[in-house]
């Protein structure tokens, strides 16, 4: 949940004998519940379509690009050298950032109708071992130019969710070991003792730890080369089909969610 914050990349356990563990309160595959809410403080979206020109004027740094379909260099992120502006309709624009000739993010901007509601689908790529999507809702809190895109204005995002329940994570505990595994291509096994163990699929995380710390909730430590970089908590309710996640992201941002097992 760079998306990204969510429920994904979970680990749970309870220390107790082999036998015991067939019926862990964590088995099973969990799904985050969406939509969440952005909140009223977050920085709006100011973009201008106009004359052939995209200009996107509440990104760091603000930009502008002919919107041609052509790639066009861009600079100040490591993240990607290209972009790439497409009107594919006069509600519609998708937007298309490269590294090396790959396509490495995909946004499609579709302006409602009545032109007060903006939809933004996100494809995300390199993030995690498969893409992963994001959609977006947004209200138009300004005007736009005259004869500009109806994708034009200033927009606050109202909620996010994952259409294609990207997060959908599956748990399972045997002996003392957790094994998780979701649909981004994210996994790892690890033992129960707060104990190191590899993280696979996700650039964002080399390592990870589990612990218990009561009968129904654990606390699961990501790392970066050595570094813990997001720290999360995870209660499961009495009915065992709701879970409760914490995200600390170690910079002072909390988030929290929850979730429920699929039948």
């Amino acid at each position: 949940m760079k998306r990204k914050t969510t429920l994904a990349c979970c680990g749970a356990a309870l220390v107790m004998s082999a036998p015991a563990w067939a019926h862990s309160v964590f088995d099973g595959t969990w799904r985050p519940e969406y939509p969440q809410k952005v909140a009223p403080g977050e920085k709006h979206d100011v973009i201008d379509l106009k004359g052939g020109v995209f200009e996107c004027r509440s990104c760091t740094p603000p930009y502008a690009v002919a919107a041609d379909g052509v790639d066009h260099p861009a600079s100040n992120n490591p993240g990607y050298d290209a972009r790439n502006i497409k009107v594919v309709d006069a509600r519609t624009v998708v937007r298309v950032a490269k590294k090396g000739g790959r396509s490495v993010y995909e946004s499609r901007v579709i302006a409602g109708e009545d032109g007060r509601t903006l939809t933004e689908l996100q494809t995300i790529t390199g993030e995690t071992a498969h893409p992963f999507v994001v959609r977006i809702r947004s209200v138009r809190v300004g005007t736009a130019t005259p004869g500009s895109h109806a994708v034009s204005g200033e927009w606050q995002r109202l909620d996010y969710d994952l259409p294609n329940n990207d997060e959908d994570t599956t748990l399972h505990v045997e002996g003392d070991t957790l094994s998780m595994s979701d649909k981004m291509g994210r996994s790892f096994s690890a033992r129960l003792d707060g104990s190191d163990a590899p993280y696979s699929g996700s650039p964002e995380f080399t390592s990870v730890s589990v612990k218990q710390l009561d009968a129904r909730t654990l606390e699961e430590r990501d790392k970066r080369d050595g570094k813990v970089v997001k720290i999360t908590r995870w209660a499961v309710d009495p009915d065992g089909t709701t879970i409760h996640a914490r995200f600390d992201d170690t910079h002072g941002r909390i988030q929290e969610q929850a979730g429920h097992k699929l039948p």
